[in-house]
């Protein structure tokens, strides 16, 4: 007769509970966006009680971010945790280099990774006009309308961008794109000119301008962000160049990383 270790159990228990975490970090990478825990505990074959502990606990860890007071959630930077120290060390890096875009060019310069199906802010150095255009750090977008999101899309494979994005074309303006062949042709145009445009796609009255920096991880990229009068379209190849530039410049300072 077969004898247990004191320890089996606890194994057992503790395989299980990854498998669970696994279950629902999966789940909201696949879905893109925030997610009731109604729904993620019914996808995962869990009970809300116990959905929500280890919801909790990757909460704690910057894995899954809630969403305001709801109980919705979605994937947090943490995802990103087994590269923090590279993040980190990259944004120290841009810091420097955002700041003075802002100085320069008068307007808001902001840096956003790939988070599950969304753009991240994490640095955002704003503009001192009374009138802006600026997120916070750590709020989300959607990829299809801002131009953070399509210059991301731009480094991938078409395949992969679609994929991405699946069907998810919410309108946020009346100038949003709404299907994936209209964003693969804006994707073309952004590689074919090296920058992405966000005009008014996004918010009425704003226009951001981005490009990715060249490094192969993680997914990131720079822009800098205005209200239309401030920055006309043609206005827009000048601070693309400038953009070009400067993530050149923070991509070579990287390379050691």
């Amino acid at each position: 007769m077969a004898t247990e270790a004191p320890g089996d159990d606890v194994n057992l228990y503790g395989i299980r509970a990854v498998e669970r975490t696994c279950d629902l970090l999966d789940t909201l990478a696949a879905s893109g966006g925030p997610v009731s825990l109604t729904a993620l505990a019914k996808a995962c074959g869990l009970p809300k009680t116990s959905a929500f502990r280890y919801l909790s606990t990757l909460v704690a860890r910057n894995y899954v971010e809630r969403v305001g007071d709801s109980n919705d959630f979605r994937l947090g930077v943490g995802v990103y945790s087994l590269q923090a120290d590279h993040l980190e060390r990259l944004g120290q890096i841009a810091r420097p280099h955002l700041e003075r875009l802002r100085d320069e060019l008068g307007e808001t310069a902001n840096m956003g990774i790939l988070v599950g199906r969304e753009v991240a802010y994490v640095d955002i150095v704003e503009s001192t006009h009374a009138v802006r255009l600026a997120a916070r750090p750590r709020d989300r977008d959607a990829l299809h309308c801002t131009a953070l999101g399509k210059a991301i899309l731009a480094r991938m494979p078409l395949e992969a961008a679609e994929k991405l994005v699946g069907e998810r074309f919410s309108p946020r303006t009346e100038r949003t794109i709404l299907s994936w062949p209209a964003l693969r042709d804006d994707l073309d145009r952004v590689r074919a000119q090296g920058y992405a445009v966000d005009d008014e796609e996004n918010e009425i009255g704003g226009r951001c301008i981005a490009v990715p920096i060249p490094i192969e991880s993680p997914r990131i990229a720079i822009s800098v962000s205005s209200v239309t009068p401030r920055l006309p379209m043609d206005k827009v190849p000048v601070v693309a160049a400038r953009l070009r530039a400067v993530a050149a410049v923070i991509a070579e300072e990287a390379a050691g990383l």
